[in-house]
């Protein structure tokens, strides 16, 4: 079958897909494709839809799924991802608004443009749910030093959806769920108690809502198999230095697929704070019991913080992370009390540090961090961690994302100098 563009801008971009084969007149089944629930959610999913249909196409290469990416001006960029035809290298950017187009605001495009010449791509593609609207089209036709592609999703739904039947990951994995068992194509099975079903989204039927988390494992489906195995594959190795015997695991990162996951679950939704600040906000929360964020950081200012609410949320997320605070919805409104372990942090005055610094030692992402350190594989800094975990993650993409971007490496070292470094130096 001839190939075909698929933007209707021929001239203007070498990557091609097939058409899409002929829909028989007496089929009304439309594949559908698993999102989750949040909208915050469904961007990243989106990416990874749009990054697995250019995967699957003839001549085209994912060189990098959604992930950090240093230019080469040592500039740190989050991308979408990165797309090459064996000629060109295009930076990609998917938009999921549902209800309206894409404007140049969404977009971003300084900063798009920046990361795209610093990162040797010669264009970018961008993909909207919903299209574009006129200030992304005049913006386009004055861009001269990159090649800008406009991709309206209804363009692309024929092409993405022939690749599937049934229902499919964004992967395009395929899957089935019968009462409380779904199935990958690959034999893969996850039991879910209770059994459900999803909910198709009102204006985009070829798309099924899950709970987040339901829809995470969805994705991750086809690889349980390889977590499994790397349970116990490998082999033992005789030390004659301290007289042990040690497995050492058949993989080739120093992470496990399990381990990957772990870190990708417990490090989503961290964002980097001193220590200081999450002391003191840990103590506004004790004073403010069951308060809402506005309380909370009323009680910060009559103390000289001067933190704003972004901060203070950012704080509250990672206390909460880390075990110390709780929150509970009241109408509208998220209210925040003390967890137990929280309450004998602020009562421990000299001991608050040693409770702090124990509850880190048991949070996976920082005792991996501290641990690569001690082992010499990384140096503490955000160069250095990004690009190790960055290779750590490279042998699972997609199924498992890398979260060590600038923010939360800066966030991990910050603790790791306030705890961990005295006893290095």
């Amino acid at each position: 079958m001839p190939k075909r563009p698929i933007y209707g801008q021929p001239t203007a971009f070498s990557i091609l897909a097939e058409a899409p084969p002929p829909i028989h007149p007496r089929k009304v089944e439309i594949p559908q494709i698993a999102l989750p629930t949040s909208p915050s959610r469904r961007g990243t999913a989106f990416e990874y839809l749009i990054l697995s249909y250019y995967d699957s196409v003839s001549g085209v290469e994912v060189e990098d799924w959604s992930s950090c990416l240093y230019g080469e001006s040592g500039v740190l960029y989050q991308c979408d991802g990165i797309l090459s035809d064996g000629t060109k290298r295009y930076l990609l950017e998917a938009k999921f608004f549902e209800k309206r187009p894409a404007s140049i605001r969404d977009l971003r495009v300084q900063r798009r443009e920046q990361a795209a010449h610093d990162l040797n791509c010669q264009g970018i593609v961008y993909v909207s749910l919903n299209g574009f609207d006129d200030t992304v089209r005049e913006w386009q036709t004055s861009v001269t030093s990159l090649e800008i592609l406009l991709v309206d999703w209804q363009e692309l739904r024929p092409h993405v959806l022939s690749r599937v039947s049934g229902t499919a990951s964004v992967l395009l994995d395929q899957f089935e769920i019968h009462s409380d068992l779904i199935t990958s194509i690959t034999g893969s099975q996850l039991r879910i108690e209770p059994s459900l079903s999803g909910i198709p989204l009102a204006n985009f039927p070829e798309f099924i809502s899950f709970p987040d988390a339901l829809e995470k494992w969805i994705r991750r489906l086809p690889q349980l198999a390889i977590a499994q195995h790397q349970l116990s594959a490998g082999h033992f190795l005789y030390s004659e230095a301290d007289a042990s015997v040690t497995l050492i695991p058949d993989r080739k990162s120093d992470l496990s697929l399990w381990e990957a996951w772990q870190l990708e679950d417990e490090l989503f939704g961290y964002a980097a704070r001193v220590y200081s600040a999450l002391k003191a906000t840990t103590q506004a929360v004790g004073k403010c019991p069951d308060q809402p964020r506005g309380m909370i950081q009323k009680w910060l200012r009559r103390r000289k913080w001067k933190t704003g609410p972004t901060g203070i949320r950012k704080a509250l997320d990672d206390l909460i992370i880390l075990g110390f605070v709780s929150k509970r919805s009241v109408g509208r409104s998220v209210h925040y009390s003390l967890t137990p372990m929280g309450q004998a942090y602020v009562s421990a005055k000299d001991q608050a540090e040693t409770i702090f610094r124990d509850r880190l030692e048991q949070w996976f992402p920082y005792r991996t961090l501290c641990n690569a350190i001690q082992s010499g594989k990384i140096e503490p800094k955000r160069k250095s961690v990004i690009r190790y975990f960055k290779e750590q993650y490279r042998p699972y993409q997609p199924y498992a994302r890398c979260l060590f971007n600038d923010n939360s490496t800066d966030g991990l070292l910050s603790l790791w100098r306030e705890f961990e470094s005295r006893d290095v130096l």
